[in-house]
């Protein structure tokens, strides 16, 4: 493994540079590093221009690993598509999302494996058991800043998990940014620990004129489904940040019309563009009641936990501490309102302190930039449970597809076993608050799915559900209808608890089962 706290105390001056120009190569040289048989990490991002490059490869190389936590259409996407498959086998760990599910060699044709380790412990086998891993850490791929004046490059919003694996690649390859911003703690990696660079290109304006861009986006999506052309064009006038309205044409142009309407609405509760979801606002209101003065606490990816800023769920609060696997936005408003200041947090106290703060919008970036109030640190050492429940009177505030009438949590899968998304970090979130002195750990969920036809709280789990947060750990439950506390309670009394915050209309059959289940 390489070994990163040498670089910290050498190197500080100009000796750097000429090691850096050597490195810098093209993206085609860079990739010839990887050989068949090879396994690539790319966690979360990989560069376009080494994508591109190592997708074309594809006729030469057999029996390549890529494994990333977040496989995006807009980069990774080229190893999903049919024609793959014999040079390439994709691994998601952590994340998969709705696009990585239904491709061509995505989740759902069982091509994409899904690799269930939490941050915490997932060097674990690398470091302590490598006769026993089936993997190695050949190549890491991942983008970085350029280097600054004493050598170092930054990993950007998101450093999560990259530098844990650029520590322990044989070989790293990096394509470089000039867009990524520089942040505290550990987000850097220096020039000596990358093999090869390949420098990004710059983005440039692309010299049209409103109207020419919209017509640009006319044709994109004159291919969508019908009704989504008009959907997508009429939000974007609504967006005031004009580099968002290109990612929501290419994000949405391919999705069916259910799905682009339903992200839109997201997107314009997100923006406060539109009325609040009447669930998410009841949902917030409880959440808030639940906030002290002083709490450190966590939010999680998902509906509809990142909403509750928004919703006004922190409002009035004063002196919170934030401690969070990624970032969400309002974070900085939060800052900025007085509302978040870190002053009794107890680990990390006075710092805004995440794995990633990818959630954040652009202009939340430009502050964090540079701003010492804000750091990032590995995602294996935010993620420790140990590290998490120093945190006194921490709250994990997280969301649930379903839950039983035991208390067990799925957050994972829907219809059986089909996996809706990874678990991320909201285990190790979970059990830490339930470790922390004083601390609560929430989970959310809407009462129904499938445009209340399903009730989201079940006598059991369907078959092949998985158990995200098993029953001996439920603690609050939170839905449209209230608040349920299960810990210290039996399965009746769980159940009881459970069927107060089900909707109406379920009430009923859940009563029933609950008797057949927990009652003489």
């Amino acid at each position: 493994m390489k070994d990163m706290k040498h670089v910290e105390a050498k190197c500080i001056g100009a000796e750097w540079e000429a090691e850096y120009r050597k490195k810098v190569v093209s993206a085609e040289e860079a990739v010839k590093l990887i050989k068949s048989g090879d396994r690539i990490v790319a966690p979360f991002f990989a560069g376009e221009l080494l994508a591109t490059a190592l997708a074309a490869r594809k006729g030469e190389l057999k029996n390549v690993t890529l494994h990333s936590s977040m496989i995006m259409e807009s980069v990774l996407g080229l190893f999903l598509e049919e024609g793959m498959g014999d040079a390439f086998s994709t691994t998601a760990e952590i994340f998969i999302g709705d696009w990585a599910r239904e491709a061509p060699l995505g989740a759902d044709s069982k091509h994409l494996q899904f690799w269930p380790g939490t941050f915490s412990v997932m060097m674990k086998p690398f470091d302590e058991r490598p006769e026993e891993c089936p993997y190695t850490i050949d190549v890491a791929m991942v983008v970085v800043s350029p280097p600054d004046k004493d050598g170092f490059c930054s990993f950007g919003s998101s450093l999560w998990n990259k530098r844990s694996y650029c520590k322990r690649a044989k070989i790293v390859i990096a394509e470089t940014s000039e867009e990524l911003i520089r942040t505290g703690g550990t987000n850097f990696i220096h020039v000596s620990e990358i093999d090869a660079f390949v420098q990004g290109e710059p983005e440039e304006e692309d010299g049209l004129t409103p109207q020419q861009r919209l017509e640009v986006y006319k044709e994109l999506l004159s291919q969508s489904a019908p009704g989504v052309k008009e959907l997508i064009l009429g939000i974007l006038p609504e967006i005031e940040n004009e580099d968002m309205h290109q990612r929501v044409v290419e994000n949405l142009a391919g999705e069916p019309f259910e799905e682009v309407e339903r992200r839109i609405n997201r997107l314009k509760q997100m923006l406060k563009l539109s009325e609040p979801d009447p669930i998410a606002l009841a949902i917030a209101k409880y959440v808030s009641t639940m906030i002290k003065d002083g709490d450190t606490f966590q939010i999680g990816t998902g509906f509809p936990s990142q909403q509750l800023i928004n919703l006004g769920a922190f409002d009035g609060k004063k002196d919170l501490g934030i401690y969070s696997e990624l970032s969400t936005r309002g974070f900085v408003d939060l800052v900025r309102n007085g509302i978040v200041t870190g002053k009794y947090k107890t680990f990390h106290p006075g710092k805004v302190t995440v794995a990633s703060f990818m959630g954040c919008r652009p202009e939340e970036l430009d502050v964090i930039d540079g701003n010492p109030i804000f750091e990032q640190l590995d995602a294996e050492y935010v993620l420790d449970i140990r590290n998490i429940s120093q945190n006194d009177n921490f709250v994990a505030i997280n969301n649930a597809v379903s839950v039983d009438l035991t208390g067990q949590i799925n957050a994972e899968t829907s219809v059986g076993a089909r996996m809706v998304n990874g678990h991320g970090g909201q285990p190790e979130m979970h059990l830490g608050a339930i470790l922390s002195k004083g601390g609560r750990a929430i989970t959310l969920l809407p009462s129904t799915a499938m445009e209340g036809t399903v009730s989201r709280i079940a006598p059991q789990l369907e078959k092949g559900a998985v158990v995200t947060i098993p029953r001996y750990y439920a603690d609050y439950i939170i839905t449209e209808y209230g608040i349920a506390s299960l810990m210290g309670k039996n399965n009746r009394q769980r159940a009881e608890a459970l069927i107060e915050i089900a909707h109406p209309d379920f009430r009923d059959k859940l009563r029933e089962a609950a008797k057949e289940l927990f009652y003489p």
